[in-house]
Order: C-alpha cells, then structure tokens, then sequence
C-alpha cells in the first residue's frame, strides 16, 4: 500500500508540474502584451516569431482548451461503468461542444479586433465550464470532493490564473480599441 501512496505523489508531482509548464505561455503572452500597452506602443507593436501575440494566445488556449476537453473522454468512461450513464453522456456532449467553440474561437481571431476579444472571452468560459465539469462529475451526488485533493487544487489553481490572464487580456485588446 505505501508503494500505492508513493506512486500517486510521484504522478501528481508531473501531473502538477506539466500544468504548471502549460500555464507558462499564458503568463509570458500575456506580459508581453502588458509590456506593449504600458509601453505605450499598443499591442501591435511586438510580435512573437513574426505573429500578434493575442493570435499566439488565442491560438495556445483553444489548444489546452481541446485537450483538457479530451480528458472528460476518460472521466465520462469512469462516470459510465459506475452506473452514470446520462453523466457519462453529458460530459461528452460537453467535451464535443468545448472543443468546437474553441475551433470557432481560432476562426473567430481571424474577422476582427472585435470578434478576437470574443473568441477570448469564450475561451475563458471554456475553461471555467471545464472546471465545473470536474467539480460536477467528481461525486455523483455533486459534492466538493474535488477541491479537497491535490489534483483538484491544482486545477482549481491554475484555472484561476488562466482565466484571470485571458480576463486581462481582453480588457487590453478593449483598451486598445477605445484608444
């Protein structure tokens, strides 16, 4: 059993460390554009590889978005063989609809100043809508068993953070319009 214990901690620590590597590119887009707008040069002004920041941004995030869609796949086959079925069903309904509203928001980036700030927007609802799935679909009975491990911790953490981000970049890109 003590080898059972030891394992999770190990798994947890890669599975905290990736989210923590994954949530990095938030931060530093983020900041670069932060650094453009206090810069005074506005967000169009610095570029990543060539590309607009916010594109990289909103191109990363319907990435991570699509993937951790992907995880409710398992969390529905766990949800379905203890005797969830609609669960089980809503949660890939869920993870169809996020992955598709994320594909939307790339094309969305693409019409204009205005529809990216919506595609950002709707990002971070993806994210919060995630977030919610794991709580809802943690226990049956829909306490918040979740929050009380390690795992539900770190995602409540680092959902925080990357929704707090995208909440900072569109208010930067609305600045910037109203300018």
């Amino acid at each position: 059993m003590p080898d059972q214990v030891h394992l999770e901690k190990k798994r947890y620590s890669l599975t905290a460390m990736l989210g923590d590597a994954g949530s990095l590119p938030f931060i530093m887009l983020a900041g670069l554009m932060v650094f453009a707008h206090l810069n005074g040069a506005g967000l169009e002004s610095v570029s990543l590889a060539g590309l607009y920041p916010a594109h990289v941004f909103i191109a990363y995030s319907a990435v991570i978005l699509t993937f951790l869609g992907g995880a409710l796949w398992e969390r529905s086959r766990r949800a379905e063989s203890g005797g969830s079925s609609d669960l089980a069903k809503a949660m890939i309904v869920l993870s169809n609809f996020v992955a598709l509203t994320a594909w939307a928001c790339l094309l969305l980036a693409t019409v204009g100043a205005t529809m990216m700030i919506f595609a950002v927007c709707l990002l971070a609802g993806g994210f919060l809508s995630l977030l919610w799935a794991d709580v809802m679909t943690e226990s049956r009975y829909f306490t918040l068993k979740l929050l009380s491990s390690s795992y539900g911790l770190m995602r409540v953490r680092i959902t925080s953070l990357v929704v707090l981000l995208h909440i900072l970049v569109a208010a930067l890109m609305f600045l910037e319009l109203n300018v």
